[in-house]
């Protein structure tokens, strides 16, 4: 029976070396993947019910199309599309999608697809980027993902600049254990209802729109830098 446990014990510990050694260019990706996969199956009544709901507000005439996309700089400076449920409106269905956050189901896809990762950097948009520095630019070596590492330190007070310090350390750093501690963190908020308030300044707007706010680009470079 000892000798049984020894060899448990002996390929656990091999696997979970193997598992960090090849975490940042393949097991990483093989989590996502499974975990996503998962996930859909798990979440496929609910994709049917948003699309059953849609159809009808389609037809009331509150909807033009049921997904969009969203442009965003993804790993090595690629620009990814990401997808979501339309939820722009004021009608029932867009109320109801905003309220039970079901618009940000399709990101299961994208996570799947390898698009967006679970843990990873702040998307950020092309106009966003536009005012990144050089230095700053190093957040691309990781993908955007779902949970931001800022929610093992972030705060209501969380401001860009942190968030871009917070995504480069990530980027050059991340690991298996480190991603497992970011992802029980986000758990333990959601249980505990907090929500996205460790995003601080970041959770609403862009990163643009702070930059003009805070008088740093002028109106004309936003409106160049948009327009693009």
């Amino acid at each position: 029976m000892v000798r049984v446990l020894a060899f448990v014990a002996f390929d656990l510990l091999a696997l979970t070396l193997v598992i960090c050694i090849t975490y940042r260019w393949f097991f990483k990706r093989v989590w996502e993947f499974l975990v996503s996969l998962v996930c859909l199956i798990v979440t496929s009544p609910l994709f049917l019910l948003v699309y059953l709901r849609a159809r009808r507000a389609k037809a009331r005439g509150e909807l033009k199309t049921i997904v969009e996309k969203t442009r965003v700089v993804g790993k090595k400076g690629k620009t990814v599309s990401l997808h979501s449920f339309v939820c722009t409106g004021e009608g029932s269905y867009c109320k109801w999608l905003k309220s039970t956050k079901f618009y940000a189901l399709p990101r299961l896809f994208d996570v799947f697809c390898g698009r967006i990762g679970i843990i990873g950097v702040k998307p950020f948009s092309e106009s966003d980027c536009v005012f990144l520095s050089d230095t700053e630019e190093d957040r691309h070596i990781a993908k955007p993902g779902l949970i931001n590492p800022l929610v093992k330190k972030g705060n209501k007070e969380t401001d860009y600049e942190e968030m871009l310090l917070s995504d480069k350390k990530y980027a050059w750093n991340f690991s298996f254990f480190g991603d497992i501690g970011i992802f029980f963190n986000w758990l333990l908020k959601k249980i505990r209802g907090e929500g996205n308030e460790f995003l601080g300044e970041t959770r609403n707007g862009s990163y643009a729109e702070y930059l003009l706010k805070e008088e740093r680009i002028t109106q004309a470079d936003y409106e160049e830098a948009v327009a693009e």
